[in-house]
């Protein structure tokens, strides 16, 4: 029967011999017999990834949850990827399903219960080997995942409606990308909506330019981001935020150096001024071949609450846009949300991370951190009242160790166990509605299992698991 149909002699006879033919079998048969040659050069791909955490914590709620704060909670996630690829034209769609039982702090949105709907979905057409545009929905990453976050457990969206525009050289020396998203306007629901409440914009651009030199050791990377939103009442009034600043790496045999500064302006979304700034550095030994040491330091600026006369007019609050720092905040993802936006006391994060290379598919790492307040005050809800009040605090704001074992016994299967304690300090008191007890340690460990198989086609790979050998 394929054959047939690719039979050019036979494609009036074939449309004559159909059984009650109509206009909607002939347009069917006559796409494909357009578009079979191009299926027949094409190479299809989809694969898999299937996550599961059960998560185990310590601490109740001061509100109520799916599983009345009980300490057990799952979290569930199943996507499938199909990728069509065929001389210049890349196309992506992901199918993508989840189940949440109960609410942690990776995130205190999930309500129970099941989500679905598409994750991306774009197409992608190479002008040249240099040039490429992207359109559609996209899960805009970068390395750092400072301002833009792959997926994870937050239950935040992080897919943007973009087009793009990619400049790469082959040998990826030099690299620059061109941004414009738009959000619905329609408040949309799930956790798969892109209206403002989850990306917190109407329209987004950003340039992204990334120069690596000296043989690649030295990597420059300017990023500038601008976004118009509204205060989510008048849609007719949109406000200005750009966030600017540039990144540098630089690598020296065992040593890599790492330095940053971000600078944002504009308006929030309610009128005041804004002005705020970003600033980190990161440092990375690398001993022994088995052991990466990195002590780092991060500052995110924030508003004085006691100053309600300039408080009132100017925020000072850096916000991560889109980004969710687990990379840096460590993989609780409890700071994630409330530095997304620009009313915050801003923040200082001294950390110490040790990475363990037991054997090429097992690693420990090991992380603490303190968490500091940059403005000793925050708002509390006072049920009294029933409004904010601003109280002054202690400026150390929680402690936190982690431990993280992660192995790998194939190449699509990734196993994981992480055990933190935290230790929070007086201002994190019914924070996020968490009945944290300041001076009492709180801990809590999640399993996860993460398989992400290539269904079609299958590739093998080498599974063995190899033992580490010491460097001569």
């Amino acid at each position: 029967m394929l054959f047939l149909l690719l039979s050019p002699r036979m494609n009036q006879p074939l449309l004559k011999k159909i059984p009650g033919r109509n206009s909607a079998s002939k347009a069917v048969i006559l796409l494909w017999l357009a578009f079979c040659p191009l299926l027949a050069g094409a190479q299809f791909i989809l694969s898999g990834d299937f996550d599961g955490r059960l998560n185990y914590l310590n601490l109740r709620r001061t509100i109520s949850d799916s599983l009345n704060s009980k300490t057990l909670n799952f979290f569930g996630s199943g996507e499938l990827d199909l990728k069509y690829l065929h001389k210049k034209w890349n196309v992506y769609g992901s199918v993508f399903v989840t189940y949440t039982v109960g609410t942690n702090v990776f995130s205190t949105q999930a309500q129970g219960g099941f989500g679905y709907g598409f994750y991306e979905a774009w197409a992608r057409y190479y002008f040249s080997r240099y040039f490429s545009l992207q359109a559609g929905r996209i899960e805009i990453d970068y390395d750092d995942q400072r301002f833009f976050e792959a997926r994870d457990w937050n239950g935040l969206v992080t897919s943007h409606n973009a087009i793009i525009a990619h400049y790469l050289k082959p040998d990826t020396t030099a690299m620059v990308d061109l941004c414009f998203a738009a959000n619905k306007f329609d408040p949309g629901t799930g956790v798969f909506s892109t209206n403002r409440s989850v990306n917190n914009y109407r329209y987004m651009s950003y340039l992204y330019a990334n120069k690596r030199v000296f043989d690649k050791q030295l990597s420059l990377t300017f990023m500038n981001i601008f976004s118009l939103d509204d205060n989510g009442v008048d849609k007719t009034v949109l406000y200005g935020r750009n966030t600017i600043g540039m990144t540098g790496w630089l690598s020296l045999d065992d040593w890599d150096f790492d330095l940053c500064g971000y600078y944002q302006f504009g308006h929030v979304n309610d009128g005041r001024s804004l002005s705020a700034w970003y600033a980190a550095a990161y440092i990375s030994y690398n001993p022994v071949e088995w052991l990466v040491l990195m002590p780092a330091f991060e500052h995110l600026s924030g508003d004085n609450f006691a100053d309600s006369a300039e408080w009132k007019k100017e925020v000072h609050g850096f916000s991560l846009l889109y980004g969710n720092m687990t990379r840096s905040f460590g993989t609780s993802g409890l700071l994630d949300e409330t530095y997304r936006a620009n009313l915050h006391p801003g923040l200082n994060n001294l950390y110490f991370t040790a990475n363990f290379g037991i054997a090429r598919n097992f690693s420990i790492e090991a992380s603490y951190h303190w968490f500091s307040l940059a403005q000793p005050y925050i708002r509390q809800f006072n049920p009294d009242s029933g409004k904010f009040i601003f109280v002054k605090v202690p400026r150390s704001f929680l402690h936190q160790v982690e431990v993280l074992f992660t192995y790998t016994p194939t190449h699509s299967l990734e196993l994981s166990l992480d055990y933190q304690l935290l230790f929070p300090g007086t201002a994190m008191m019914h924070y996020k509605g968490w009945n944290f007890n300041p001076g009492s340690p709180v801990s809590t460990a999640y399993i996860e299992v993460d398989w992400y198989p290539d269904l079609y086609p299958r590739k093998k790979k080498n599974k063995t698991l190899q033992p580490y050998t010491p460097r001569s």
